[in-house]
């Protein structure tokens, strides 16, 4: 009966975060290219043609690359209350949820700091003064995506 419910959490799970892929992305709108509705400082950097198609392949390559991890982190998420909410919770398999969870956060949080770092480069340091001056330097919490990665950039 267990594996049932657990079975059948996940199915829900995999199928409510497929229906928000399909519903687009939130955060940072669509393309990075001067005057557009990025919303995050980017369309007051004067950002070359060169620079916009750099900044959209960077973030479509970080997309492609973190999806996964975030729908797998939603499954281990609903695996872990289901844990907590049996009669008698099981101190092991909480326990390596958890580690698991927090390992697949990390690998998250590594691949976002990259892809920061990365985008960060494609500016000069002209652009750079001018996002940190803005308050929108490219720190933590910052990204596409919504959720704490969408907040803006910094």
């Amino acid at each position: 009966m267990k594996k049932r419910l657990i079975m059948a959490t996940l199915t829900l799970a995999i199928l409510f975060s497929g229906s928000l892929a399909l519903a687009g992305q939130r955060g940072w709108g669509h393309g990075m290219g001067p005057g557009n509705g990025a919303g995050y400082g980017m369309a007051n950097l004067n950002l070359t043609e060169a620079q916009s198609a750099k900044l959209q392949s960077l973030r479509e390559d970080y997309l492609k690359e973190v999806s996964p991890l975030q729908n797998r982190l939603f499954g281990l998420r609903s695996e872990l209350r289901l844990l907590w909410t049996a009669a008698e919770p099981e101190r092991e398999k909480i326990t390596a949820k958890e580690k698991e969870l927090s390992e697949l956060q990390s690998q998250l949080q590594e691949k976002t700091t990259a892809y920061r770092l990365d985008c960060r480069a494609v500016l000069t340091p002209e652009q750079q003064s001018q996002m940190a001056a803005a308050g929108s330097g490219m720190g933590r919490g910052y990204g596409p995506g919504g959720g704490h990665h969408g907040r803006g950039w910094q």
